[in-house]
């Protein structure tokens, strides 16, 4: 075996075990999302005054993501990916010991600062799929995402167990168990990624040259498909945020088990299809990709308003975690076309900034909307704002010949 063959297979040998350590970290990492995202809502209901912010705390969480999305990327070019993923994941499990203070003591406002916590350590864990690709050749690089985002099917599969066997841990203070339990796994994730192996010169800073970031923002397919990503997930989030406070309030005596049953299948749908959007993508294209996925998240909103069962929430929810797969993954391919390589790190950064930005919008409304309307407000908000968001696809189609080449 020659020198350059065997560093080759050193390479990829290093790059299959980032892949694989990152995977079992972002599915750790997912864990205490899950909690957030299922738990927080009904726990804040609880202890709230004013019962219209129940979904603060979850706007709280993604609020963090938003404002510290840019702030974590600078970070690690400066002192690497490693430390930076400890600094997140320190974040994580102070917001989880906090959020199991704040349920000790009943007070909503410090639970809305744990959750804060618990978002910073989010916006760092979405960085795990871009530092797989970092040691991997070309040919490998999208199978190593691929691998990290698997671990967004993990998480929804054991966090429903976790919930179950630790809700009652520290009776009578419900799910303050959870939120411990939830910080001890991520101290596993602190010990496992102290396992990666990125070299120093993958977190160089690299200066950000090309176009003014206006420009590149009034080309019509970049805004299109921003605005399609924001819809996608935007309406994901106001939806799944009202969701348990929808079963455990509809009067059918569900409980929290079923809130967890129901989420675990949303969060599948969502990541499942992970290893084949993609494919469909290079056979149909991102813009037709976006629209199914956009009719999808309508199709949720018809099941939702059918009844009140646990079937109809499950195939509703199914429905919003595929329609968010389709049309997510969809902006995400399509919005990549309109920057030059030199404007990676400022276009991404914008088109996160909207996205996060909407995520905190919606889970807001979606309590406020709830509150005032009920699970029947939530899902008709949803039609106008699909109607506008296929408009905006479809006039792709007309500007398709007419971008200017990026």
């Amino acid at each position: 075996m020659t020198d350059s063959a065997l560093n080759f297979s050193l390479n990829e040998n290093r790059a299959r075990r980032n892949a694989i350590i990152l995977a079992f970290c972002f599915a750790l990492g997912g864990i205490t999302t899950f909690c957030v995202m299922s738990l927080a809502a009904n726990v804040a209901y609880g202890i709230a005054e004013n019962k219209g912010n129940a979904t603060l705390p979850i706007t709280a969480f993604l609020l963090a993501s938003m404002l510290t999305s840019v702030p974590a990327s600078m970070l690690m070019q400066r002192i690497g990916r490693k430390s930076g993923f400890r600094v997140g994941i320190i974040m994580g499990t102070l917001g989880c010991l906090l959020a199991a203070y704040s349920i000790y003591i009943s007070n909503f406002w410090l639970l809305c600062a744990s959750t804060f916590l618990i978002g910073i350590m989010a916006s760092f864990q979405a960085f795990y799929r871009f530092a797989a690709a970092d040691t991997a050749s070309d040919k490998f690089k999208s199978v190593a995402v691929s691998w990290v985002m698997f671990g967004g099917v993990l998480a929804p599969i054991v966090a429903p167990t976790i919930i179950s066997y630790s809700k009652n841990l520290l009776e009578p203070y419900f799910i303050a168990g959870t939120f411990l339990v939830a910080a001890a796994v991520t101290l596993v994730a602190f010990i496992l990624v102290g396992l990666i192996d990125i070299p120093t010169e993958a977190a160089k800073t690299r200066k950000n040259t090309g176009r003014p970031l206006l420009e590149i923002i009034k080309q019509p397919l970049f805004a299109i498909s921003v605005g399609a990503a924001m819809a996608s997930y935007g309406l994901m989030t106001f939806v799944m945020t009202a969701t348990p406070l929808a079963i455990l309030g509809c009067g059918q005596g569900y409980e929290i088990d079923d809130v967890t049953f129901i989420i675990q299948w949303h969060a599948i749908a969502m990541y499942g299809p992970a290893f084949f959007t993609g494919k469909i993508i290079q056979r149909i294209g991102a813009q037709t990709v976006i629209m199914l996925g956009l009719l999808m998240l309508a199709g949720c909103a018809v099941v939702a308003a059918m009844g009140v069962e646990l079937s109809h929430f499950w195939v509703a929810l199914v429905l919003l975690g595929l329609g968010w797969n389709f049309g997510f993954v969809g902006a995400t391919a399509m919005v990549t076309k309109y920057y030059r390589a030199e404007e990676k790190f400022k276009a991404q950064a914008f088109n996160d900034f909207m996205v996060f930005g909407t995520l905190a919008v919606g889970s807001f409304a979606s309590g406020k909307i709830y509150n005032q309307w009920g699970w029947d407000g939530v899902t008709v908000i949803i039609y106008p704002i699909i109607a506008f968001a296929l408009l905006l696809v479809m006039a792709s189609f007309y500007f398709k010949d007419k971008a200017p080449a990026a």
